[in-house]
């Protein structure tokens, strides 16, 4: 379990420095096991972001950062179109698109290859498939969707 001392993965932490990702004033949802690393991640880009997570209590999450405990199959309606970024597993992608907001990103990262309907209702930017930065043996995918 990585939990939130981890270091964040480096498929998003690379992609948020190459797309030159900014979220300041904008809210993002992380819905992907082991993931407050992440959350931690974009709330240094300036997200209010809010990660599902059962383990780690929210007092021990840094300011603008909210673990909250929701399934990604239980998110509220009131959640539907609010994050300007979403970033999952391929477990929870599908749950979690209805939580893309109008130009949002949905990004997902796991283990390759990537399966097909990732992100029903979205447009595919990008899939890549390559070794993981922090695990080179295991080769693992990071997919880019949007809602146009």
């Amino acid at each position: 379990m990585r939990g939130p001392k981890a270091s964040p993965r480096r498929l998003l932490t690379d992609w948020t420095t190459t797309a030159g990702v900014a979220g300041d004033g904008l809210a993002a949802l992380v819905a992907a096991a082991d993931s407050v690393a992440d959350a931690i991640h974009l709330a240094t880009l300036g997200y209010e972001v809010f990660v599902l997570d059962a383990d780690t209590p929210d007092d021990a999450a840094p300011p603008r950062v909210h673990v909250v405990d929701v399934a990604a199959a239980d998110v509220p309606d009131a959640w539907h179109g609010r994050f300007a970024l979403v970033v999952a597993d391929a477990a929870t992608s599908a749950q979690v698109v209805p939580c893309v907001a109008e130009a949002g990103l949905l990004v997902v990262v796991d283990d390759a290859p990537a399966p097909p309907d990732l992100a029903p209702g979205l447009v595919e930017v990008v899939v890549e498939v390559g070794p993981d930065p922090d695990a080179p043996s295991v080769e693992r995918f990071r997919a880019v969707h949007a809602r146009l």
